[in-house]
């Protein structure tokens, strides 16, 4: 065994609960692609087709034999987990004479680097045209929301019957880039669909009515390449209607869809110390193991250049 993995073992508790307790503002992973333990870092996810949606002949004479239908057979998804850490130094003199907890600081900064980067992959997935199956992607570049003529409802209604048609169910939740939701609270098209009373503001709750969605995720998140580049939306300029189950700790059974999972190592993720050399420097290191996949691509449907 590595000697990187044996430091694992010196599991810090107490910066342990710091680091799971702790997340940033506005980050909306997970929500989109709810957490599921695996027991391994290699894991192949079952991903069945339409049976549970076929059309049988259920009609038998007296006398007749029963009906027999042949059970789809599952293909499998390959998914290989990638480990992802960031460490920080305290050195023992800043430890002992700044004014605040140079452990606790340098937990909370290496937490919150690779929770944005699970934040950065997450969202480039999600905008990833290719894992969506034929026909569920549109380019609105033509027709934007942020053009007061043209009708987000009319889209979002139409690409949710594409869905429902592709999988079977209407997707239940809307994701969209801060700045689409900035969009659509103040787009007359929408406005246009309440009673005057109700049209001085768009709250979150009007717009999951005039969608039909159970649940509107805005991904707030902002991030720089590096020291000096500028800070930019993590989320874009899209729009998404995915399908999203509820996580059954048991397991899910597999006629329900989803669009996707963020398959985590179970007791992931970790905080753990390790010296530097002459150990004078302690390290604060933050470990995840996990795998955001998209499982269903039946399961949604992708809005591009929503906005200008």
């Amino acid at each position: 065994m590595s000697a990187h993995l044996k430091n694992l073992r010196q599991v810090d508790p107490v910066l342990t609960q710091l680091a799971q307790g702790f997340r940033q503002a506005g980050l909306i992973a997970e929500k989109i692609m709810p957490v599921v333990p695996v027991d391994k870092e290699g894991v192949k996810v079952p991903v069945f087709g339409k049976g549970s949606v076929l059309s049988y002949e259920t009609e038998r004479a007296p006398g007749a034999d029963s009906n027999v239908i042949t059970l789809d057979q599952a293909s499998y998804l390959p998914i290989v987990l990638d480990e992802h850490d960031l460490s920080a130094p305290v050195d023992y003199r800043e430890q002992a004479e700044s004014l605040f907890d140079e452990q606790a600081k340098a937990t909370r900064r290496v937490t919150a680097g690779v929770q944005l980067r699970q934040e950065i992959e997450t969202a480039a997935l999600v905008q990833k045209s290719s894992v969506y199956a034929a026909g569920l992607t549109s380019d609105l570049s033509a027709k934007q929301w942020s053009d007061d003529a043209n009708d987000p409802v009319a889209d979002v209604k139409a690409a949710k019957a594409e869905v429902r048609k592709a999988c079977g169910q209407e997707p239940n939740v809307l994701v969209l880039g801060a700045a689409v939701m900035d969009c659509l609270v103040l787009h007359p098209a929408l406005k246009a669909y309440l009673s005057g009373t109700e049209r001085k503001i768009l709250t979150e709750e009007i717009l999951r009515n005039l969608f039909g969605v159970d649940e509107i995720i805005v991904g707030k998140a902002v991030a720089a390449a590096s020291t000096g580049k500028p800070v930019e939306d993590v989320w874009g300029k899209f729009a998404s209607l995915i399908v999203r189950p509820t996580v059954i700790e048991s397991g899910n059974d597999e006629g329900i869809q989803s669009f996707g999972y963020t398959f985590r190592r179970r007791g992931m993720p970790i905080m753990d110390r390790y010296d530097g050399v002459g150990g004078k420097i302690e390290y604060a290191r933050y470990t995840d193991i996990r795998k955001p996949a998209v499982v269903g691509g039946t399961c949604g449907y992708l809005f591009k250049n929503a906005i200008a």
